[in-house]
């Protein structure tokens, strides 16, 4: 179960994060899906007393990732991707609270 979650959530992580990286976008159904992961992940291991090491290195790197493929982009686009990199941000720290 816990390497299922973890895959899931690192699949989620990269399918928003790569074409934002790769210049191709907001997909906005990526981020929703990221979203869900991450929350489904905060639920599972709320009271667990660990998170698996790999989760915890993506749910890390996520925020820094998506703030960084802002600065590829311009105006409204680059402001989305902030403000999606706030709300993840927001979503980790609900989740590992």
């Amino acid at each position: 179960m816990e390497t299922d979650l973890v895959s899931r959530l690192d699949e989620a992580a990269t399918r928003f994060v790569v074409p934002l990286r790769m210049n191709e976008g907001f997909d906005e159904q990526a981020f929703l899906r990221l979203q869900e992961e991450i929350d489904r992940c905060g639920t599972a291991w709320r009271k667990e007393p660990h998170v698996p090491k790999r989760a915890a290195l993506i749910l890390a790197e996520l925020h820094p990732a998506i703030e960084a493929c802002a600065w590829l982009y311009e105006g409204d686009m680059r402001q989305r991707i902030q403000e999606a990199g706030l709300m993840v941000s927001e979503a980790v720290t609900d989740a590992l609270d």
